[in-house]
């Protein structure tokens, strides 16, 4: 038998599938090398900014450690202040107490005198003319021994009183040094006061401004950490960046923190070494279990690990009512909050220990990236016809089951 013909008709039809098979190949790779351009773009751009953040977030760490040293300066200041005026109340009461004894022992002296002033006309008298009245007395026997007994007792009243007196006023002068010196000391005391004042009251200004300038920068970087959260293509691209970004940052810090420490300025270098520790997603408390309801009120709708058109549900995702408030599910704080492609408005809140849970849908944002929160703050609310809030919980790089710790 020959060799069955084939129909004319037949070899012309696969010309056409086999050059439409050829354009669709060529066109799903130049939209795979766009893509990939695009990628590498967007991580150059992410690159830039995250260098960026890092030098500013660097510059806001040492302009708090800056601020911190001037307050503990200023705490310094404010005790050396606090001794002085212990000081001058002191000095105020001493000097009130010799006052009084200074004015005791000049109606004392005055007293003495009064009484010194009655008999020395007649010691007087006789000690200029001692002969003329011994003779005025010595006709009668017995009055001239009561007239020498009265010389002799006088005689003694006189000195005693002038002992008394001269006793007296060294006593009065001492009191007056005494005071000289407390008033002298005062004096010092209160410019010292006045000086402290001073410098305690510009130490406070230049750690109100060393502080509101870190403020400042810390905002920057956290601003622009979150953009480039943002551009990141995907959720695991965002996370990554915040991990990459905070790793960075402390690695810097913690190098900075032992060149201080090789420099002999250990509290600096302490002060750089907490600040590196709280960089890390390792502080703060982690999770806890929860108390049995979600962030949100509402039914569950897709639960942990239920299949769904794109795999394994990697989260749980409630139905919420109208307007309803979001709580926190931990204390921590606020690494991004704002809108992420499809996910709407998304909030990654770091509860410490490495665990981040991923919140999105929310209608309206009430927190903002880099805030803290504490467990069953509000971070929003749901839309006004309501809606779905998918909750997300990493531990690390790994997604874990969120329903124990709502």
């Amino acid at each position: 038998m020959g060799e069955i013909p084939v129909p004319a008709a037949a070899s012309p039809s696969r010309h056409p599938v086999s050059s439409a098979s050829q354009k669709a190949l060529e066109k799903t790779k130049r939209d795979r090398e766009a893509l990939l351009s695009r990628k590498a773009g967007q991580a150059a751009q992410i690159e830039t900014q995250r260098k960026a953040q890092v030098k500013a977030a660097q510059e806001a760490a040492l302009q708090a450690d800056r601020a911190r040293h001037f307050s503990v300066l200023t705490d310094q200041a404010a005790e050396e202040l606090a001794a002085t005026e212990k000081q001058i109340d002191a000095l105020t009461q001493e000097i009130a107490r010799l006052t009084d004894l200074q004015s005791r022992q000049r109606a004392a002296l005055a007293r003495r005198r009064a009484s010194l002033q009655a008999i020395l006309p007649v010691a007087l008298r006789l000690a200029r003319y001692p002969s003329t009245s011994f003779i005025a007395l010595s006709g009668q026997a017995e009055k001239s021994v009561q007239g020498l007994s009265l010389i002799a007792g006088l005689t003694r009243l006189t000195t005693r009183q002038a002992e008394d007196l001269h006793g007296q006023q060294i006593l009065l002068d001492q009191t007056a040094h005494q005071l000289s010196e407390r008033n002298d000391a005062l004096e010092k005391a209160r410019k010292m006061q006045a000086r402290l004042r001073d410098i305690n009251a510009r130490k406070k200004d230049d750690a109100t401004r060393h502080q509101e300038e870190a403020e400042a920068r810390l905002k920057q970087a956290r601003a622009e950490i979150a953009s480039a959260t943002v551009k990141a293509a995907t959720l695991d691209d965002a996370l990554s960046a915040l991990d990459k970004t905070q790793a960075r940052l402390r690695a810097r810090m913690e190098e900075e923190a032992r060149a201080l420490a090789r420099q002999n300025q250990k509290e600096k270098a302490e002060a750089v070494s907490n600040q590196a520790k709280r960089l890390s997603s390792s502080s703060g408390k982690g999770i806890s279990h929860g108390g049995g309801h979600g962030p949100v009120s509402g039914t569950i709708v897709t639960t942990w690990h239920q299949d769904t058109e794109s795999g394994p549900a990697t989260g749980v995702t409630f139905e919420a009512r109208g307007a309803g408030p979001v709580s926190a599910p931990c204390a921590g704080q606020v690494d991004f909050a704002g809108p992420f492609r499809s996910f709407g408005n998304m909030i990654i809140l770091d509860c410490g220990r490495h665990y981040r849970f991923v919140l999105s849908g929310i209608g309206q944002l009430a927190v903002s990236s880099g805030q803290s929160v504490g467990k069953s703050a509000s971070l929003g609310n749901m839309g006004a016809s309501g809606g779905k809030l998918f909750v997300q919980l990493r531990s690390g790089s790994a997604i874990i089951d969120p329903r124990p710790y709502l």
